[in-house]
């Protein structure tokens, strides 16, 4: 049976050097080209964001000495529709915190964790006074 495209995302880092581009596909699985990776599971969103599959579990590595110039290789923006979110969470396809809900500017501003208490679907945690700290983060300061 052929696998059919739902739609694609994206997520660029901060200093825009770099945009990983992720495809959904309709039998609840994902690829990215840009890694090489197919057939996914899930993604946390997230600036280091975490991706997985039968015979992969990838984290977005960029620690290193000079911590500013690192940040700037994180994830600075997930372009991705209201509608393609709603998709990957229906299926258990995306994980994501209230933090980074508003952080990421994504339609729907609960937090999402389809791992959560063993397989039933609940909110993330809710964010409470956080809005100095999202303007910095915002801007990739996430010290």
């Amino acid at each position: 049976m052929e696998k059919l495209e739902v739609g694609r995302f994206y997520a660029k880092t901060f200093n825009e050097e770099t945009t990983y581009e992720f495809i959904v596909y309709d039998n609840q699985t994902m690829d990215c080209p840009t890694l090489n990776f197919t057939d996914l599971n899930w993604i946390d969103l997230k600036p280091r964001f975490v991706v997985s599959g039968p015979n992969v579990r990838y984290e977005l590595n960029v620690y290193g000495k000079t911590r500013d110039l690192d940040s700037q290789k994180l994830i600075g923006n997930y372009v991705i529709d209201d509608e393609l979110l709603r998709y990957l969470r229906n299926n258990g396809m995306a994980r994501y915190s209230t933090d980074m809900a508003y952080l990421y500017n994504f339609g729907d501003k609960d937090g999402y964790d389809h791992r959560a208490n063993y397989g039933v679907s609940r909110p993330f945690k809710r964010a409470i006074k956080k809005g100095p700290i999202l303007v910095r983060q915002r801007s990739g300061n996430f010290n």
